[in-house]
């Protein structure tokens, strides 16, 4: 999928890693979106030159896996006792190495796919995680076709920001038509204080929380949890969980 956006009707602010100021998400998006794909084409790139390890992961904060892994589970927790949500099948989207699929999902479902755009992580979970994982997808959410059968979950965690808000309410629509009845989709993400900040570097946009509820809501979603991640330095941006059908 790929949209010229326009007329957004959320109006806000930002600026981007250069330090330049945009009134509106409209300007930045039309500054970004002018050159057909070149926004993704820009994500792939970066991440190409990134290590399949977890510290190329998380941006050389490796020491915060457990901490944002511990914040996970307890959500999870909340959905399975609280909201009847299914250990059946799980989908875990842009999942680099597969750290979340090995950590947070495979000691819970019963069966776990794996969506990542890199096709150097998608060979490094293999190797990681062999025939623990069902199904690699190397796709990128903007270019997914989902398969037969349908998830208890779908987690996206720190990849939303790759995508254009069009593109954004799309997957989030396309998943939700892939839900298990009492299944959920939990978005985790980083979240700007105000404002958007634009990375010129891999092509992603940090969202503000109004930001992010507002893309859900206009995309049809029922916002049924948000949980504040806690236990991060503070040098990060704010992460939040939300949890929609």
């Amino acid at each position: 999928m790929m949209q010229t956006e326009g007329n957004n009707d959320f109006k806000e602010g930002g600026e981007d890693t250069e330090g330049k100021k945009y009134e509106s998400l409209d300007e930045m998006w039309e500054n970004e979106l002018s050159h057909s794909d070149e926004w993704y084409k820009k994500a792939d790139q970066y991440w190409s030159s990134v290590d399949a390890t977890v510290d190329g992961m998380l941006g050389g904060f490796s020491h915060i896996s457990g901490e944002d892994i511990r914040g996970s589970n307890e959500l999870l927790k909340e959905l399975f006792t609280g909201h009847k949500m299914g250990k059946t099948r799980a989908l875990d989207c842009g999942a680099g190495i597969g750290r979340i699929t090995k950590d947070l999902l495979l000691p819970v479902f019963e069966s776990v796919d794996l969506l990542e755009q890199n096709v150097g992580f998608v060979e490094k979970a293999k190797e990681e995680l062999g025939d623990k994982v069902k199904n690699f997808y190397a796709q990128g959410l903007q270019d997914f076709t989902f398969p037969d059968g349908k998830y208890d979950l779908i987690w996206v965690q720190w990849v939303s920001g790759h995508l254009s808000d069009d593109d954004f309410m799309t997957f989030f629509q396309i998943c939700q038509e892939n839900l298990l009845e009492n299944g959920f989709i939990v978005l985790k993400e980083n979240n700007s204080r105000q404002g958007f900040y634009l990375d010129k570097q891999d092509s992603s946009v940090v969202r503000s929380d109004k930001h992010i509820r507002h893309l859900l809501e206009k995309a049809g979603l029922k916002l049924v949890k948000i949980k504040l991640q806690t236990k991060f330095p503070k040098e990060l941006f704010q992460v939040r969980m939300y949890a929609v059908q």
